[in-house]
């Protein structure tokens, strides 16, 4: 059974940024392991590594060591419980609401990961994080007709980021 690239999207987000294990991400999203597994080679292949991302998403290494890397990982595993919470509430809350609690997540991850250490992966993707940050407030100041289309757009956007990111790194 063929799946929307969307599905496979969602699929790779929650086991790099939600550190669900591939198999409970999998069947967090209707998709068989075996699928999902396939999915991650073939993006292997072609450049965009779920694994460093994973690993970028929640190791850093800084000057108290292991409680660095835990801090981190947990910071990573509540951002994204907001992310959901705000996926499942996204009718409740206003958009002017959304953005302002994303641009929060992203400056709140920004010196979290400034502050781990300065794992340089995780600095670039911080980098490009507070890009994507400033293009979906512009997006949904001067373009709120498109936000929702946008959202959907930076979904998908995520693994190509990190492909460009893994190449040039």
């Amino acid at each position: 059974m063929a799946h929307a690239s969307d599905i496979k999207d969602r699929v790779r987000d929650a086991y790099v940024n939600s550190l669900l294990a591939l198999s409970v991400a999998a069947a967090s999203h209707g998709v068989p392991e075996g699928t999902a597994r396939r999915w991650k080679a073939e993006a292997s292949s072609q450049g965009d590594d779920w694994d460093l991302a994973r690993t970028a998403a929640r190791r850093a290494k800084g000057p108290v060591g292991e409680f660095t890397v835990d801090f981190v990982e947990e910071f990573s595993l509540q951002v994204a419980a907001t992310f959901e919470l705000l996926k499942s509430q996204g009718e409740s809350l206003s958009l002017e609401q959304r953005t302002k609690t994303l641009s929060s997540l992203t400056d709140m991850m920004s010196k979290v990961m400034k502050a781990s250490g300065g794992n340089t992966n995780i600095a670039r993707r911080t980098v490009a994080a507070e890009v994507i940050k400033k293009l979906a407030e512009f997006v949904s100041k001067r373009f709120p007709a498109f936000a929702p289309e946008f959202v959907e757009i930076l979904q998908a956007f995520g693994p190509v980021i990190d492909r460009e990111m893994s190449e040039n790194g």
